[in-house]
């Protein structure tokens, strides 16, 4: 027989053994059948709606600069307290760095570590053009509290404050010391907020067993190949910020007699340089355990693919995340350029001009990996410095603890025909702050989106739906019920 079919039936036989291997291997992963019992609550969810509608009515704006006003911030605070009257009562109140608060409810068992859940207070900016009600007024309309903060993170802090302030109400103590840490500069990176709370954490001593903060994400199960159920994720992690300075200097002049190439040709250059030049995708270890957790719950070509995932990745890396920009975000870190500056005058030639990089670092990479990546790009004629406020990709926080299970329970209790799953954050919370006193670090933002209200965060029209919020505060209650009372020994 000749060399080359003897060669050519050889490799079609391996070929053939692995195809036959991957899809046994799809056809054993299947769903764990288990039953998760219902938790049913009354809730007034119109008394959520207008506590949150008075906390819309404070602008707490994130101060960018000296000199903004924070004295909202000062309001807010008596706010809350006049909203959850049992809370405050029994709570431990500390300012931090003049706007941060942390509540302390202590629990009855002091055996029990504490646990904690975040917030921040600040929203971003907002004009009144463009809205359809005053972006300060918190309106209440069509089945929705309007306004700045409604969605990102208002309802959220508000429905954490009064899931407990309703036990409260029945009577019931918890068992664990229940914290309550609510930065206000997290759109800022949260260096004068969140970095202060942990410093005072860690002069006293503090620990926790579990942080809860915003950051996971409710979706409709068919964007990842689930029909008729949804998707409920955890973050686990987040990635890592930075921005960069790019200078290019070159010999200025008038616009009338133009050199060869200029440092504005330089910058333009290196900017396509590194959108054409992006750092490798991967999947990082949430991802994988995202995949790794969706895929029996998937139709039978997506289960086919991410139960392969570790042998066909060179596949499925660039066609999803050519499918998805969100996919292709949890996959690598990502170069947004932002801002670029040349000449001030239309008709002069710069010497200097500079483009503004922003990079969200993927899981595994560093600020270094993406300062030799882009160096090595644009070449020795580009000047590439960090910027203030960087960081790297925070630790990953494990799922196979009592703390991350007691969460997808309490998710599967409120929230019904949920497949709860990891999976890496890739935008920027103050969470990463708190791996330095607690292990057990979570994201999970309890609010079902659609894709009109997706992009009402930071933008136009932000609104929070009534009922939805109500879920919210169900949610919180149980969570808190199962995390810190009863005999729960986590």
């Amino acid at each position: 027989m000749h060399v080359g079919l003897i060669v050519l039936y050889c490799v079609l036989g391996i070929v053939g053994a692995l195809l036959l291997f991957m899809i046994a291997r799809t056809f054993f992963v299947r769903p764990k059948k288990k039953e998760t019992e219902r938790f049913l609550c009354a809730v007034d969810k119109e008394e959520a709606a207008r506590i949150l509608s008075g906390a819309v009515r404070v602008p707490t704006v994130t101060a960018y600069k000296e000199g903004d006003d924070q004295t909202p911030f000062l309001q807010f605070h008596e706010y809350l307290e006049k909203s959850f009257p049992l809370i405050f009562a029994r709570a431990e109140k500390t300012i931090i760095n003049k706007y941060s608060l942390i509540l302390k409810i202590k629990g009855k068992n002091p055996d029990l570590m504490p646990g904690c859940f975040l917030a921040h207070q600040d929203v971003v900016p907002a004009a009144k053009e463009g809205w359809e009600v005053d972006p300060f007024s918190g309106e209440i309309k069509d089945g929705y509290v309007y306004g700045r903060g409604s969605q990102d993170m208002k309802s959220q802090m508000i429905a954490s404050l009064l899931g407990l302030e309703l036990l409260l109400r029945e009577g019931k103590e918890p068992e664990r010391t229940v914290y309550y840490c609510f930065g206000h500069d997290e759109e800022f990176t949260g260096k004068e907020g969140a970095k202060f709370i942990v410093k005072y954490l860690l002069e006293n001593n503090i620990r926790f067993e579990f942080v809860i903060d915003e950051g996971g994400t409710m979706i409709d199960g068919s964007m990842v190949g689930i029909k008729n159920r949804q998707v409920a994720l955890i973050g686990t992690c987040e990635k890592g910020y930075a921005d960069y300075l790019l200078t290019a200097t070159r010999d200025g002049g008038h616009a009338s007699s133009p050199k060869r190439k200029s440092s504005v040709d330089e910058i333009a250059e290196a900017v396509y340089d590194l959108a054409r030049s992006p750092m490798k995708r991967t999947f990082s270890k949430p991802l994988k355990q995202m995949y790794r957790t969706l895929a029996p719950y998937m139709n039978p070509i997506y289960k086919f693919f991410m139960v392969n995932s570790d042998l066909l990745g060179w596949f499925l890396r660039p066609v999803l995340g050519f499918i998805n920009p969100i996919l292709n975000a949890t996959m690598r870190s990502t170069f947004a350029f932002t801002q670029l500056k040349g000449s001030d005058a239309p008709n002069v030639i710069p010497v200097k001009a500079s483009a503004v990089v922003n990079v969200r670092i993927n899981i595994g990479e560093t600020r270094a990996d993406v300062l030799k990546h882009m160096k090595k790009v644009v070449g020795k004629r580009i000047e590439v410095s960090e910027m203030e406020n960087t960081f790297d990709p925070s630790p990953v926080s494990l799922t196979d603890t009592e703390t991350y299970a007691t969460l997808v329970r309490s998710i599967e209790e409120v929230y019904e025909n949920f497949v709860v799953a990891p999976y890496p954050f890739i935008a920027a919370s103050d969470s990463k702050w708190y791996y330095s006193v607690s292990n057990g670090v979570y994201r999970f933002t309890p609010f079902v989106y659609g894709k009109d209200d997706q992009k009402r965060i930071h933008g136009l029209n932000e609104r929070c739906k009534i009922d939805g919020l109500g879920r919210a505060v169900v949610f919180y209650r149980r969570l808190i019920e199962n995390l810190c009372y009863g005999e729960n020994k986590i």
